[in-house]
Formats: C-alpha cells, sequence, structure tokens
C-alpha cells in the first residue's frame, strides 16, 4: 500500500519523543504526532512521509489515554508556552528522565548510563521569573496581547491567563492591553516595518518581590507618546518596582540597536539566590540580561554543580559560556580563583557588577568567542565547567578544554541529545561519565536540564 500526505491513519501512541510529540506506528515506521500522549489512540492526517519516519497532524482522539488529565489552563490546546499541560507532572518527569537515558544510550553510545533520579519542580504552574507576551492580531485582525499561534508566525493569541509566571503578571498583562487598545497605539507589523507596539516583558523577583516591567516597541512612534506614556506609567505604577521602555531602532544598513529608558522606579530588579548549603548570591538585573528563569529550580540546579565541584580540591576553576556569571560566582566561594568566559559583552559587565555586589573579588570575566579566549589564557584548571546553548559545543572547544588537562568536567546542558553528543567525543580524549543528574526546571515543556560529571 502506498502511503501518501494528507492520507488518514488510525493507531495507538506507544511513546515520547524529546520535543514533546507522541510517537506511534504505521506502515512499519515512526510516526510523530503533536497533543498526543502514550495510551492514546489517535486517528490523523499524514504530513511528512520519509523513508524512516513519518509526521501527522492529530485529526481526533479516538480513545484517551488513562493518564490524561484536564490542563489547568484554557489555551494550553492553542498556545506554545505548556506543550504538554495534558499529561500528569510525574508521568512528564518519567518520560524526561527517559528521554535523557534514550539521548546517552542512542547519541552517546554508553550503555547503561549512570543518570540519576530527575530532580521535580516543587511549583508546577506560576515559576517563571520571566515572560514576553508580543503584541499584534489574531486571524480576524483584531488587537491582541499574548503569546504566538505555533505554527503561525504573525498571529499572536490574545491570552487572558496564563499559569506560568504570576496571577499578578496576568492582571498587568490585562490592564495594558485594554489600555493600549483605548490609546489605538499599532501593533509592528514585520510584514511592512510600520507599527509601534512590539513586546511587553515582565520580570519578577521570586525572593526579592520586585518586578520589571519593560515595554519594547518601533521608533515608529504616535503623536501622543509623550502623554501616553505618563499615563502608562500612572496606570501600573503602584504594582511594579521598575517601569523601562525600551526602543529598538533597525534601519536598513545599520546594526539594530536598543535604546532603554527608566521611566519609573528602580535601575535594577534584584534577586537573590538562597543555596541549600547556606550560599547566598544577590544580582542586580537590567532589562536585556540573561537569567535563569525558574529561580527556585536554578537554586537546585546549581546546588548540583557545587556538591561536585567540593568533592575535590579544585583551586582553579574555568566557567565557560558564564553568561552574567551565576555559576561562576557560586564556583568562587569554593575555589582559589575562577576564569569566566563570555562571548555577550553586556552580560560580561553584568557579571563584573554582580561580582562587586557581591563582595567577590576571585574571579576574572573575560568577553570573547570562547576559543579564541582559551588560546591566551595560561593558567591551568584542574575543573572546568561548561554551559553551553542548545547547539552544544564545537569538536574544537572540546579540544581546547583537554589540551588543558583538567581532571573534571562538569558539564551543564539544556539539551540532552547535544551533551550525549559532546560527551561521546570527551570519551576519546580519556574522560569518562561519572554521573548525570537531570533537574525539571520547565514543567508542562519538554525541555529538560541536566549537570553531567566527566573525569580521568
Amino acid at each position: 500500500m502506498q502511503v501518501k500526505k494528507g492520507q488518514i491513519v488510525e493507531f495507538d501512541i506507544e511513546n515520547l519523543a524529546f520535543g514533546g510529540a507522541g510517537i506511534g506506528r504505521f506502515d512499519g515506521r515512526a510516526v510523530f504526532v503533536k497533543e498526543t500522549m502514550p495510551g492514546d489512540k489517535v486517528k490523523v492526517s499524514l504530513t511528512k512521509i520519509k523513508k524512516q519516519y513519518m509526521e501527522a497532524k492529530l485529526v481526533e482522539i479516538v480513545e484517551a489515554s488513562k493518564d490524561r488529565v484536564k490542563p489547568k489552563c484554557k489555551y494550553s490546546s492553542v498556545c506554545g508556552g505548556c506543550q504538554i499541560q495534558f499529561m500528569p507532572y510525574e508521568k512528564q518527569i518519567a518520560h524526561k528522565q527517559q528521554n535523557v537515558i534514550d539521548c546517552f544510550e542512542r547519541i552517546g553510545e554508553i550503555k547503561n548510563p549512570p543518570v540519576k533520579d530527575i530532580i521535580p519542580c516543587d511549583n508546577h504552574f506560576y515559576y517563571r521569573n520571566k515572560m514576553e507576551f508580543s503584541f499584534g492580531y489574531d486571524a480576524e485582525m483584531k488587537f491582541t496581547l499574548g503569546m504566538h499561534v505555533p505554527g503561525r508566525r504573525f498571529d499572536i493569541l490574545d491570552l487572558k491567563e496564563c499559569h506560568l509566571e504570576s496571577e499578578l503578571s496576568c492582571q498587568i498583562v490585562n490592564l495594558v492591553r485594554a489600555f493600549m487598545h483605548a490609546k489605538k497605539w499599532r501593533p509592528f507589523k514585520y510584514s511592512n516595518g510600520k507599527g509601534f507596539l512590539k513586546h511587553l516583558a515582565i520580570r519578577e523577583g521570586k525572593r526579592t518581590d520586585k518586578i520589571l516591567i519593560n515595554l519594547i516597541t518601533s521608533n515608529d512612534l504616535p503623536k501622543d507618546i509623550e502623554e501616553g506614556l505618563n499615563e502608562f506609567v500612572d496606570l501600573i505604577k503602584d504594582k511594579v518596582t521598575s517601569i523601562y521602555w525600551t526602543q529598538v531602532i533597525s534601519k536598513r544598513g545599520t546594526p539594530k540597536r536598543h535604546e532603554e529608558k527608566l521611566l519609573f522606579g528602580e535601575k535594577y530588579l534584584t534577586e537573590e539566590m538562597h543555596l541549600e548549603n547556606g550560599d547566598q548570591l544577590s544580582f542586580d538585573i537590567l532589562p536585556q540580561a540573561f537569567f535563569q528563569v525558574n529561580t527556585f529550580q536554578a537554586e537546585k540546579l546549581y546546588q548540583e554543580v557545587i556538591n561536585l565541584t567540593t568533592k575535590k580540591d579544585h583551586k582553579i576553576i574555568f566557567d565557560l559560556f558564564c553568561g552574567t556569571g551565576t555559576i561562576g560566582l557560586f564556583l568562587a566561594k569554593h575555589s582559589e580563583k575562577v576564569l569566566g568566559i563570555e562571548i555577550n559583552e553586556s552580560a560580561v559587565k553584568a557579571a563584573k557588577a554582580n561580582a562587586q555586589k557581591n563582595n567577590i573579588f576571585n574571579i576574572d570575566f573575560f568577553n570573547g568567542d570562547v576559543a579564541k579566549v582559551l588560546e591566551e589564557i595560561k593558567e591551568l584548571p584542574s575543573l572546568v565547567v561548561v554551559d553551553p546553548p542548545r547547539a552544544g559545543l564545537t569538536a574544537k572547544a572540546i579540544e581546547q578544554i583537554n589540551n588543558f588537562n583538567p581532571k573534571e568536567v562538569i558539564y551543564v546542558s539544556c539539551n540532552p541529545s547535544t551533551l550525549a553528543r559532546d560527551v561521546k567525543i570527551f570519551k576519546e580524549y580519556g574522560f569518562k561519565i561519572q554521573s548525570v543528574q537531570p533537574v525539571d526546571m520547565f514543567p508542562h515543556t519538554f525541555h529538560i536540564e541536566n549537570v553531567c560529571l566527566l573525569a580521568r
């Protein structure tokens, strides 16, 4: 029988792929179907047909899995924020754990990898400390403020509720939407480069109760901009500690730049992190700065790094892809010297400022590409900590790390596929995998963080 695109077929979902899609089988091939879970009997329309696998769009759940639950959020089936909210939390983390094991066995070619039990998230909802909502239009060209509709680049889902950040953040979103709609300020349209409103970012200090609002716009300014911004500040200033306005200025032939203006309140959002061992740090966060978006789970993640670090006496530690220095600053409390390297210049400035704020002076930060900066460093670390982007490390970076001859490498990863791939390369240099600790940072999504220890 010849299989065709658009063909309607029926089968059982047997497993869950990394990425959140359910996996069934038809015509001897795996079929990936979003919005499904193991135990579902589904009717689907085939959308992509390859020799080894197929993809399909869900048409109907013929028989739901006995494990399915009713999502807390009414938008869960149409919003991309929570891909697997229909799955009980204990099932979510079980599948995430198995995905990590599968990646190490399949990609890393490691039999029985030493993957520990996942560290769950205590708060399944309202755990994020940052959300960015987009202004735009829905499919009927009505004014919206919310999240992008999955698979639709320009359509914005008008969210009246969201259970990811806090109930207060939803109140602010609804207030701002009503205000901007009444002002008749136009959302920016990427198709023609016209319009004013782009995004509304809300950052919260989960340990400090600080709230920073950032209104992000183009420089296509409305005529009543000054009066309108004053009204905007008056609208929400009793709910927040800082209000910023950021213009994104983009002209053909010139680099895009951001102009930030503090409209109200404190210059920084201050957040704290408290580890179980008693270590505490305070961070000043500017609107564009990166910071782990789940404060309480980040504390557990960093505690795992510190637990591994303190098992040995490490005098010099490299912290590669260090961002704003959060891991490195904790490491500095347990070593003689830390060297952090980060390509983002503003992140390095923030890292240096946070080191000074916390009176930590045995850490140096270098701005530049990790591979290039490593060529100029003479110190020899006994431990290298890496926390790269989702794409993982390059083969050259792994070779350079090996050339420093560290005793151990702690690899913090948000992508088990690239982590397993890179561990396979580290093995060629004599490193052996000691442990992998998954940490669930993002409930109701397929994302999973890991802390991996390599030693020789």
